[in-house]
């Protein structure tokens, strides 16, 4: 059950326009399997443009970016996964399957995860160091070839913030839609006189600020620092720049790691703070943008394709014989409120008893199986109320989930939504692993993009209890809506009742912050910094 009352979490969020299209751009929704170097099209790259970002005032973006692909990253994404939070990671495809760096499956465990893959450059280069032509392969060709391998790639970051003028214009050049530096924002490391955060939209989408990266010795108090300086003046973008993690809670051998608990409490901090209009989203989602063809350094290209959806594969056998009627959930719901007026959005089917061609799929709900899993599905008595529920099982995991989602269809199953509301969705469940609310939408064009996920719920193997989630809010040009639930690990989950709200739009209320230098208002470590710091001039990336 969401720790938050249901319509109170409504209640705190702002009405918020994004474009939160990172299932379409990572592995989870690059749903099929062809190997790479199979042939691909573009006839679906539409799917992969966002409406615009419509982020009004007062919003306080966060991003979380990762570069140079060192190995520790694959954990890092699993912290992340925890929480239900998308980060996004530069790529050097050079260095894939070196000693200490990610194996190609590391990254595409990380894409299936819903993560944002990004490009870095081949081989971690020095743009301003180099020549034209090579730096030109630097930058074209990692792009190329990570989208080659199925990763849609938008993004860039400058190694070593090599972000002269010659260097933005070739990620330009080579079809990206934005490029981050490093430097540029106030951080406790210094850079006192700079602004607090990236402005919406940033002034060059090819030079986008962040603060210095973030250091082994930075205390989780510095780390929400940079989350609080935004909401106090007002909200803005926070791309926080990131390297790795070491086990445990201690320093860091590596300056640019930091401990593994120490993420996993900013992260645990930070997700419910989307009841203050503080949202983490990818590089992608803030940006947006259509994924441009790749471009090779020589002017040659090749189509890509983003993906079509996986039906899932409907079990031929027989319903189990184990029958259970359910126990009710011991807890207590988040109730009711009358200030906050919502509508129920009848689902078809939502106990999930009617299959008219007896194939052991319910009717108007869809089974898939996103990214590497073993394991099936069973339609099952076991169920919380009527005579049938919903068993996924997984037995091996690389990477994914399997879902049972309603049919995304042109109405007849999947709800009309209304861009700019919230949806509370729920179901009742038991499981022993990772499960998880997921939603998608269909846009103007006909097409359904994979949206968003939330995190994951408790456990609970033996009783059915019921799980409660609200999404964002809907984003601009989509006109239907498909929600579910998600296994994303080994075990089983037993999914019954769907039930879906639509929340009307409330007025935000800012959590009041006092504007008190950092040392006076949190007792923060604040270091000068030299002169120059004003400019993004930090070079350790």
């Amino acid at each position: 059950m969401h720790p938050f009352p249901r319509l109170a979490l409504w209640r705190g969020c702002r009405v918020l326009f994004v474009t939160a299209l990172a299932g379409v751009l990572v592995g989870a929704c690059v749903r099929d399997s062809a190997p790479p170097g199979a042939e691909h099209s573009w006839e679906r790259q539409e799917d992969l443009a966002p409406a615009p970002a419509v982020i009004p005032p007062g919003s306080t973006i966060v991003t979380f970016s990762f570069a140079d692909s060192v190995s520790n990253q694959a954990r890092a994404g699993e912290v992340f996964n925890k929480y239900g939070l998308r980060a996004t990671f530069y790529m050097s495809s050079g260095r894939f399957g070196r000693s200490g760096y990610l194996t190609l499956d590391q990254v595409r465990a990380l894409a299936a995860a819903g993560h944002e893959i990004g490009s870095h450059t081949a081989n971690h280069t020095d743009l301003d160091a180099v020549s034209l032509e090579v730096a030109r392969r630097e930058v074209c060709d990692d792009r190329a070839t990570l989208m080659s391998l199925g990763f849609p790639v938008t993004s860039f970051a400058y190694p070593f913030s090599s972000d002269s003028p010659t260097a933005r214009q070739l990620v330009v050049e080579c079809n990206y839609n934005n490029a981050r530096a490093v430097g540029g924002i106030r951080n406790p490391d210094g850079c006192s006189s700079c602004p607090v955060a990236e402005s919406l939209p940033p002034a060059d989408p090819f030079l986008i600020r962040t603060p210095t990266s973030v250091k082994s010795d930075w205390t989780l108090a510095e780390l929400q620092s940079l989350v609080l300086q935004v909401e106090a003046a007002g909200g803005g973008w926070m791309l926080i720049s990131m390297h790795g993690i070491c086990p445990g809670s201690a320093t860091c051998d590596d300056t640019y790691d930091i401990p593994e608990a120490r993420l996993d409490a900013f992260l645990a901090w930070l997700a419910p703070r989307t009841s203050r209009g503080t949202f983490v989203m990818t590089t992608h989602e803030v940006m947006g943008g259509p994924v441009k063809p790749p471009v090779w350094s020589d002017g040659g290209t090749f189509p890509f394709d983003a993906g079509v959806s996986d039906a899932g594969v409907p079990d031929s056998g027989t319903p189990d014989a184990g029958a259970d009627a359910g126990v009710p959930d011991a807890g207590t719901d988040a109730g009711t409120d009358a200030g906050t007026p919502v509508v129920v959005i009848p689902l078809s089917n939502p106990s999930l008893e009617t299959d008219s061609d007896g194939n052991n799929v319910p009717d108007c709900w869809t089974r898939q199986n996103l990214g590497s899993t073993v394991g099936g599905w069973l339609r099952t008595t076991e169920a919380h109320t009527g005579s049938w529920a919903q068993r996924p099982r997984i037995s091996g995991y690389t990477s994914g989930d399997r879902r049972l989602v309603v049919t995304q269809d042109t109405g007849t199953c999947a709800p009309a939504a209304t861009p700019g509301r919230s949806y509370w969705v729920s179901a009742w469940y038991k499981t022993d692993s990772r499960a998880a609310f997921v939603a998608s939408y269909r846009t103007a064009t006909g097409s359904w993009v994979t949206w968003t996920a939330g995190p994951d719920l408790p456990t609970s193997p033996t009783t059915y209890v019921r799980g409660e989630w609200v999404t964002p809010p809907l984003p601009v040009g989509a006109t239907h809506l498909s929600v579910g639930l998600a296994l994303r690990g080994v075990g089983f989950a037993f999914m019954d009742d769907f039930t879906l709200e639509q929340l009307a739009p409330t007025p935000f209320a800012p959590e009041r912050v006092d504007l008190a230098p950092p040392e006076e208002s949190t007792g923060l470590r604040v270091h000068e910094a030299p002169p120059g710091e004003d400019t993004p001039a930090d070079r350790e990336d």
